[in-house]
């Protein structure tokens, strides 16, 4: 009997470590996907500009989604955290924010607008920790920039962090995507090359066009992001479905605008917490 099982668990388990591995032909250097590969790293690798960004971003449920306008812009020495609050926060520690947090150095803050003038939401993201003001509400939200968290915030769980998706707008799709190399490929449409690797047990792709920019990329079978580009290479249109088991969900994010921080002088790194509004903890 047990000369039987012994080669039967093996056949078993080969089964199984098969369909889990990413399919396609092994990726060589020498071959042309191999060398678009190169072309991507390296394009990856240049020196990014982040400039101020503006447009406009739709998400929610495939056929009910809402529309509104943003701007965003980043600094990576930006003076302290950034995140000041005008008065006490309802029910945080002091040490909410730790300057000492191990993260990207590079703070971001996001301004959302509904109609013109009509401020929903500012938000800054510093060392791995977010706070959201919310102006008509007057309530303010803070905590670790999680998954869970943006999606409790905007019923919609991100692909990558904010950061991540500065890097990404700004032609640094590496570390944006958290792509390590690539070991199998398949030929995809109009020439495309269609990288697939594993990235924290989940299976992902990465197509790139003739030009090694990528033009979809998706995640496990849930997250498909198709991306356009405009005249100066970057990204102009990110186009992304989701499906969370129950739904399909759909975010539009169209870059209109790219301006050099000097230009909008007024700009600041910090955000202020008005007296009025109460601060919750999106932690507890």
């Amino acid at each position: 009997m047990k000369k039987i099982l012994l080669p039967l668990a093996c056949l078993v388990l080969s089964a199984l470590l098969g369909a889990c591995a990413p399919k396609g032909q092994m990726l060589s250097s020498e071959s042309d996907a191999g060398n678009l590969w190169q072309s991507f790293v390296q394009r990856s690798s240049q020196p990014a500009e982040y400039k101020v960004l503006s447009g406009s971003l739709r998400f929610g449920p495939e056929n009910d989604t809402r529309r509104v306008t943003y701007l965003l812009w980043s600094r990576s020495d930006a003076d302290d955290s950034g995140m000041k609050d005008g008065h006490g926060p309802a029910g945080l520690d002091a040490a909410d924010f730790d300057p000492d947090m191990p993260g990207d150095t590079r703070a971001i803050l996001l301004e959302v607008n509904a109609g013109v003038g009509a401020t929903v939401a500012k938000a800054l993201f510093d060392n791995g920790r977010m706070l959201v003001v919310l102006p008509r509400d007057q309530k303010a939200y803070t905590g670790m920039e999680s998954t869970e968290n943006l999606r409790r915030l905007m019923g919609l769980p991100l692909p990558f962090s904010m950061n991540r998706l500065n890097d990404f707008l700004a032609g640094r799709y590496m570390s944006a995507l958290d792509v390590p190399a690539p070991e199998r490929y398949l030929s995809g449409n109009d020439g495309n090359i269609v990288y697939r690797y594993l990235s924290e047990g989940r299976t992902c792709e990465l197509e790139l066009n003739a030009e090694a920019l990528p033009v979809r990329w998706s995640m496990d079978g849930r997250w498909t992001l198709n991306i356009a580009y405009g005249d100066d290479g970057l990204p102009h249109k990110l186009d992304g479905t989701m499906d969370n088991g129950e739904e399909t969900l759909r975010m539009v994010l169209l870059v209109k605008e790219r301006r050099n921080a000097d230009t909008l002088p007024d700009l600041s790194m910090k955000l202020d917490v008005p007296q009025n509004v109460a601060v919750y903890s999106l932690d507890q």
